[in-house]
Order: structure tokens, then C-alpha cells, then sequence
């Protein structure tokens, strides 16, 4: 055992001594938080300033109408539409979040509720049902809008930007 401690302490020692001498040799500067992170937003929508939230939703909305070659209408038209699904759709995703927490703690209890469980597992399902619905609705009315080829690079985002936002792609 004291032998172990001992070999720890000399390596542990000897790798302490040669840190510095590598990190001398570094001329590269130390890499800097991104900018705006603890102040104001800058112009790329970093930060948490007032104006933070704002930014990235305009970035967003210059990257969506670039990349689908929006008109000034369409992209209004956009816009107006994904303030409608938003409002629609923001009452069905708390009543999903209760439901799932209500789930959480109904399961980690000592002696959970097999009937509680079961109820709110189908509750949870008639909301995800009411808010596939709801993005259904919320496509065919942005086919109203967009040309074929415009739906289809919409199709390709929304399949990229899914994989994206949970980490896996």
C-alpha cells in the first residue's frame, strides 16, 4: 500500500514538474468564452442580454428565407403562420410536461398506482395525438405557401434540425 501511494506521488509529481515546461512552449493564445456571454448580446445572438432572444430569432428567420429562397410575403406569411402554431401548440406541450412529471412521481413511489400510471400513459398519448394534429395542420397551411421545391428543402431542415436538437447528428 505504501509503495502504491509512493509511485502515485513521484509519477504524480514528476508529470506536476513537466506541465509547465510544455506549457511554456505554447505560444497559441488561450482560447476566450464566445463573445457576449456574460453581457450584452452581440450581433450573432450570443449572450443573455435583453436583446439575446431577439437576435437569434431574426438570424433564424434570415437563415430560413435564405435557404428556401423566400419572397418578403412568404416569409411574412411564415411567420404569421408559425406564431399561430406556436399559440396553438403551447397548451398541449405544459399539458404534456404536468402529465409527464405527474408520471415521474406517480412511478418512483414505493408503491405506485398501477391505474394512476395507466391513466396518465393515455392521457399522455391523446396529447402527442392532439399535437401531431396540430403540426399536420400546421404543414399543409405552410403548403399553401410554399412552392413544391421550397416544401421539400423545408422537409430536409426539419429532418435535419430533429437529429440536430437531441444530439444525435
Amino acid at each position: 500500500m505504501k509503495k502504491k501511494f509512493m509511485m502515485t506521488a513521484l509519477v504524480a509529481g514528476l508529470l506536476g514538474s513537466v506541465g509547465p515546461v510544455f506549457a511554456a512552449d505554447n505560444v497559441q493564445p488561450a482560447p476566450c468564452a464566445r463573445p457576449g456571454i456574460s453581457g450584452p448580446v452581440d450581433g450573432r445572438g450570443y449572450g443573455s442580454g435583453p436583446d439575446a432572444r431577439f437576435a437569434r430569432r431574426e438570424m433564424r428567420q434570415n437563415r430560413m428565407k435564405q435557404a428556401l429562397g423566400l419572397s418578403d410575403r412568404q416569409e411574412q406569411k411564415m411567420i404569421e403562420l408559425r406564431r399561430g402554431f406556436v399559440q396553438q401548440s403551447q397548451p398541449v406541450m405544459q399539458s404534456m410536461r404536468d402529465l409527464r412529471h405527474d408520471l415521474a412521481l406517480e412511478s418512483v413511489k414505493k408503491s405506485p398506482d398501477g391505474r394512476k400510471i395507466a391513466s396518465l400513459v393515455k392521457n399522455i398519448g391523446q396529447q402527442s395525438v392532439r399535437l401531431a394534429q396540430l403540426e399536420s395542420r400546421h404543414m399543409h397551411d405552410l403548403a399553401t405557401v410554399l412552392d413544391a421545391r421550397q416544401i421539400d428543402r423545408l422537409l430536409q431542415m426539419k429532418d435535419h434540425f430533429g437529429g440536430r436538437r437531441f444530439g444525435n447528428g
